[in-house]
C-alpha cells in the first residue's frame, strides 16, 4: 500500500504541472518559469487542453487524498505499531 502511494504521488507530482500548463496554454494565458517565458503545451482554445483543466483539478482532490492518506498511514505506523516508520520520514 505504502509503494502504491508513494508511486502515485510522485506520477502525479509530475503529471499535475503538465496538465495545468497544457491547460493555460489553451486559454492563452502567458506561463513564465524563472522569468523565462514557456512555450505553449496546446494551441489557443484547444478543446484537449480545457479537458487537461478539468482533469487536472479531480486529480488535485485525489492527490490530496493520497497526502492524507501517507499522513494517516505514517500515524498508524507511530501510534498504533510503535515503530520506526515516522523517525526515518523525517
Amino acid at each position: 500500500m505504502a509503494y502504491l502511494t508513494h508511486v502515485l504521488l510522485y506520477v502525479l507530482l509530475v503529471v499535475q504541472p503538465l496538465m495545468g500548463w497544457a491547460n493555460a496554454s489553451s486559454r492563452g494565458w502567458r506561463l513564465a518559469l524563472l522569468g523565462i517565458d514557456l512555450p505553449a503545451l496546446s494551441p489557443t482554445g484547444s478543446a484537449f487542453g480545457h479537458a487537461l483543466g478539468d482533469v487536472h483539478g479531480v486529480l488535485s482532490w485525489v492527490m490530496l487524498g493520497l497526502i492524507g492518506l501517507h499522513v494517516v498511514g505514517a500515524l498508524y505506523h507511530h501510534l498504533v505499531l510503535r515503530d520506526s516508520v515516522l523517525r526515518r520520514m523525517a
